[in-house]
């Protein structure tokens, strides 16, 4: 059960960051603050020093593995990369 919780919240608290590092309007900065404030609620109810290690790893790991899929999705979509073929 408590793998489902923290990978949950580092599944939230990794879009909410991927999407704030990939955005260029003032709406960023809503989903750094939505980042911050599931990272601060984890920390409230979750006291345990193993699961903060292990959401605040696993964040960082979700959050480039999201980062790389962001990317690659616009490389293909404005045509700097292109589909393999069937």
């Amino acid at each position: 059960m408590r793998f489902f919780i923290i990978l949950g919240y580092s599944i939230l608290c990794a879009l909410l960051l991927t999407l704030f590092s990939h955005i260029n309007d003032l709406l960023k900065y809503i989903f750094s603050l939505g980042a911050l404030f599931t990272g601060i609620q984890f920390f409230k109810r979750h006291e345990g020093r193993g699961m903060r290690i292990w959401f605040v790893v696993s964040t960082i790991v979700l959050y480039f593995i999201f980062s790389v899929i962001y990317a690659l999705y616009v490389a293909i979509k404005t045509g700097q990369l292109t589909p393999a073929a069937a």
